[in-house]
C-alpha cells in the first residue's frame, strides 16, 4: 500500500512538473528509476523511525528488544505455557499512544479486540508480537510505521509515519477457533 501511494506521488510530481514543458510518455524507464527512488526513500524513513525508537527507549530506560521487522517488545510472562499461534482467536486489553504520551485508542473505551491471529485486521507489528507471547502474557510495544498504519496513519487519531506505543494484555484465547472471519 505505502509503495502505491509513493508511486502515485511520484507520478503526479512528474506530471505537474512536466505541465510547462514538451511532454514525452513515461517509459519503463523512467517507472523503473521511480521505484528504485521510493525504495530509496523508504529505506531512509524506516532508519528514522528505527533511531526515534532507540531514542525513546533510552530516554524512559525501557528494556525492551528488537524483532527482524523492527518491532520492539518486552513481553511480561503469565504463569500459563499455552501459546498464541497463528489460527487461534485471542481479545486483547489494549491501551494505545503517541510516543509523546498522546493516547490513541483503547479498550477501556471500545472495549476487548477480538480477532483470528494471522489473518489481519490489526497492526501487523501488533499481531508479529502476539505471536511471541502466551495465553495471559502482557506486552509493551513499539511499532514503527512500516508494520502500523504508514504513510498515511488512519485519518483519526493517528497522524502520518506515527510510532505507536502499545501496552496489550492477553485476557481470553481459543485455538482455532472457527466463527471469527
Amino acid at each position: 500500500m505505502k509503495s502505491k501511494i509513493g508511486f502515485i506521488v511520484l507520478i503526479l510530481g512528474v506530471l505537474v512538473a512536466c505541465n510547462n514543458q514538451k511532454r514525452r510518455p513515461i517509459t519503463t524507464q523512467d517507472i523503473q528509476r521511480f521505484e528504485e527512488k521510493n525504495i530509496e526513500v523508504n529505506k531512509e524513513i524506516v532508519k528514522l523511525k528505527q533511531d526515534t525508537i532507540k531514542q525513546f527507549i533510552q530516554k524512559n530506560n525501557l528494556d525492551m528488544k528488537p524483532t527482524g521487522s523492527g518491532v520492539w517488545y518486552k513481553i511480561m510472562p503469565s504463569n500459563d505455557t499455552t501459546p498464541i499461534k497463528t489460527g487461534d482467536v485471542i481479545q486483547i486489553a489494549y491501551s494505545s499512544s503517541l510516543l509523546n504520551g498522546t493516547p490513541c485508542y483503547s479498550s477501556d473505551s471500545l472495549g476487548l479486540k477480538e480477532f483470528k491471529v494471522g489473518q489481519g485486521g490489526v497492526e501487523a507489528g501488533l499481531e508479529e508480537v502476539v505471536l511471541l507471547m502466551h495465553k495471559g502474557d502482557s506486552a509493551n510495544i513499539l511499532i514503527p510505521p512500516h508494520r502500523a498504519y504508514g504513510l498515511v496513519g488512519d485519518q483519526n487519531k493517528i497522524p502520518f509515519l506515527a510510532i505507536l506505543y502499545y501496552h496489550v494484555s492477553i485476557k481470553n484465547h481459543w485455538a482455532k477457533k472457527s466463527n471469527i472471519k
